[in-house]
């Protein structure tokens, strides 16, 4: 663990390998290794069938089970360690998968590594993705906001351009619509028209033939009885 920055070993240090956070009502069994009173109870209640207990780091057994009482100077040291800021949660994904280290460090990622695309703490900034393209989680997350607003503009927009296509394209029905509702009222008026001026013609047609034929018919009867008033007189 040489190349383990020394505010990480201090995590491990002061660290629970049960939870993996830092110690809470920290006890040290015989062995030297240090756990949350908690943790080493609850480890140990899983182990008193056997009778036999075990510490979780180095595996060394203890008969009969150790008495814990809580490690007071150690205990200061974690509460100093926490005024320091380096307390974990939640955790940060490159101490987590660091393989450097026994147990898994937790750190604030208070970082964003744009290089990496992950979100890290500050320490591994300037440790793993040292050169890297690092900005504060703050600013990234004021980056996003404004990228997704630019997003939500642009969709806006498109939307209120979908719209106006829509409006354009009801506007052409309508005017469509409107153009042949008026196309068909004129042809109706101008056969309405037709129909009135073939009636007339019809109805004059008839009228001069009907005055015709009376005229041939008066002309014939005329004649008719000249004929016979003739006759009469022959006689």
């Amino acid at each position: 663990v040489s190349d383990t920055p020394p505010a990480h070993k201090m995590m491990i240090a002061f660290s629970c390998s049960i939870c993996l956070d830092l110690l809470k009502d920290p006890v040290t069994v015989p062995c030297g290794h240090s756990y949350c009173m908690n943790c080493i109870k609850s480890h140990w209640d899983k182990e008193d069938e056997k009778t036999i207990y075990s510490c979780p780091q180095c595996r060394q057994t203890f008969t009969p089970r150790p008495v814990l009482v809580k490690n007071t100077m150690l205990a200061v040291l974690v509460e100093e360690l926490k005024k320091t800021g380096l307390q974990a949660a939640p955790s940060c994904l490159q101490c987590l998968s660091s393989r450097r280290t026994s147990a898994l460090v937790m750190m604030r990622m208070k970082m964003f590594c744009r290089t990496d695309q992950q979100s890290i703490c500050y320490l591994c900034s300037v440790d793993e993705h040292k050169g890297h393209d690092t900005v504060s989680a703050a600013a990234e997350r004021s980056e996003k906001q404004r990228e997704l607003e630019v997003s939500r503009q642009n969709i806006q927009q498109r939307i209120q351009d979908r719209e106006k296509d829509v409006k354009l394209l009801q506007q052409e029905v309508e005017a469509i619509n409107g153009s042949a509702d008026k196309t068909v009222g004129n042809s109706e008026k101008i056969f309405t028209e037709l129909i009135r001026l073939m009636e007339k013609r019809r109805s004059d047609v008839k009228q001069q033939v009907r005055s015709q034929q009376q005229t041939e018919t008066d002309k014939f009867e005329t004649y008719l009885n000249m004929l016979k008033r003739r006759r009469i007189c022959d006689l």
